[in-house]
C-alpha cells in the first residue's frame, strides 16, 4: 500500500471523528434546551381579603412573560404551618376561604409547588390587618357520637361538650328536636356555663319505648278474668238463691222482706258486673305501640342569650330504631 493511500485513510477517519463530535454537541444542546423549557420560572402574588369574619386568600401564578400558569397547586403557609391548599385554575389563580384563622396568625405567604413545565416559587408575605375587629365571644359544641342504632326499649348516653372561644362565659341551654313518639331525651345538666378557657360537659340520655300489646281477656277488672266471672255470675246467683229461700218462708214477714232485699241486691250486683265487663271488652285500654322502627333525624341545639343577641349552634344526630 502506498503512502498516499494511508494519508487518504487518515483524512477519512478524521472526518468521521469530527462528525461524531458535532453530533454529540448538537444532541447535548438539544437536551439542555429541552430541559430548560421544562423549568420555566414562575412568579407568585398573594392577596388577602377579610369579609364577614371570613378570610379569603387569593394567589396569582404567572411566568416571567406574564402568561398565566394553569397547573400545579398552591399552599398557604403561616408560621411554618399550612393553612390549606388549592389547585391553580386555567386563569392562573387559586383561592382558599377560611372561617377562622389560627390564633397568633400575623403573616401569610403562598408557596407554588411547581409542575413539569414551571419551577416552584413563593410569594411575598402578607400582613394581616392588626386593626381588624376582634372576633366576638362564641362557643362550639361537640358530641361523643352522632349516630345511634337502638332496639325499641333501649337507651343511649351521649356526652355533649361546650367549649368557649374568645372569652365566652355565658350560660348555654341545650335542647332537642325531632324525637320520635314514645322517646324521651334528658340533658344533665340542661344549662351549662363554661369558663373562659375551660370546656364543660353535659350528659344526654335518650330512652326509647318497647311496644306492649294488651289482650282483652288477660287483664280484667277486679283481679282478672276468673275473678270477674265469679263476681258477675256466682256471687249474684248465690245471693238470689238465698233471697228466694227467704221468700218461701211462711213464718214471718221480716224474713220475706229480707228475701226481697237480697233479690234486689243480687240483680243490681249482676247488672253492675256485667256492665263493667261489657265496657272493658268493648272499650279495652289503649295499647302502647312503643317507639316505631325507622330512621330519625334529631337536632341537638345549644343557644345562649346575652340579653340582646342569641348565639346558637346545632349538631345533627341520626338515630335508627329497629
Amino acid at each position: 500500500m502506498s503512502l498516499q493511500s494511508n494519508s487518504n485513510i487518515w483524512k477519512f477517519t478524521a472526518t468521521i471523528r469530527r462528525g461524531s463530535y458535532l453530533t454529540a454537541i448538537l444532541a447535548l444542546f438539544f437536551i439542555v434546551s429541552q430541559g430548560h423549557s421544562q423549568t420555566i420560572a414562575s412568579r407568585t402574588a398573594l392577596s388577602v381579603a377579610t369579609e364577614e369574619a371570613k378570610t379569603t386568600l387569593t394567589v396569582t401564578v404567572k411566568d416571567p412573560t406574564g402568561v398565566a400558569v394553569s397547573d400545579g397547586t398552591v399552599s398557604f403557609v403561616s408560621n411554618g404551618v399550612s393553612l390549606g391548599s388549592a389547585y391553580v385554575g386555567e386563569n392562573g389563580t387559586a383561592s382558599l376561604t377560611l372561617d377562622k384563622l389560627p390564633a397568633g396568625t400575623k403573616q401569610i405567604s403562598a408557596v407554588y409547588s411547581g409542575s413539569e413545565r414551571y419551577a416552584s416559587s413563593t410569594s411575598a408575605s402578607q400582613n394581616l390587618q392588626t386593626n381588624a375587629t376582634p372576633a366576638p365571644p362564641d362557643f362550639t359544641i361537640a358530641a361523643s357520637t352522632t349516630s345511634l342504632n337502638l332496639n325499641a326499649g333501649d337507651f343511649a348516653t351521649i356526652i355533649m361538650t361546650v367549649t368557649p372561644e374568645n372569652g365566652f362565659t355565658q350560660s348555654v341551654t341545650l335542647s332537642l328536636s325531632g324525637l320520635p313518639v314514645a322517646t324521651t331525651g334528658l340533658f344533665t345538666p340542661n344549662i351549662v356555663t363554661p369558663l373562659t378557657v375551660a370546656a364543660v360537659n353535659s350528659t344526654l340520655q335518650l330512652q326509647t319505648t318497647a311496644s306492649s300489646k294488651s289482650t282483652r281477656n288477660q287483664t280484667a277488672p277486679l283481679g282478672g278474668n276468673t275473678s270477674h266471672l265469679a263476681y258477675a255470675m256466682l256471687f249474684p246467683g248465690v245471693i238470689a238463691l238465698v233471697g228466694i229461700g227467704a221468700l218461701r218462708k211462711r213464718d214471718g214477714n221480716g224474713i220475706r222482706l229480707l228475701g226481697v232485699a237480697l233479690l234486689l241486691f243480687a240483680s243490681v250486683s249482676g247488672l253492675t258486673a256485667c256492665s263493667q265487663r261489657y265496657s272493658y271488652l268493648h272499650h279495652p285500654p289503649t295499647a302502647n305501640t312503643g317507639t316505631p322502627p325507622g330512621n330519625y333525624a334529631i337536632t341537638i341545639t345549644a343557644y345562649s342569650n346575652n340579653g340582646g343577641e342569641v348565639t346558637s349552634h346545632s349538631i345533627p344526630l341520626t338515630m335508627t330504631v329497629k
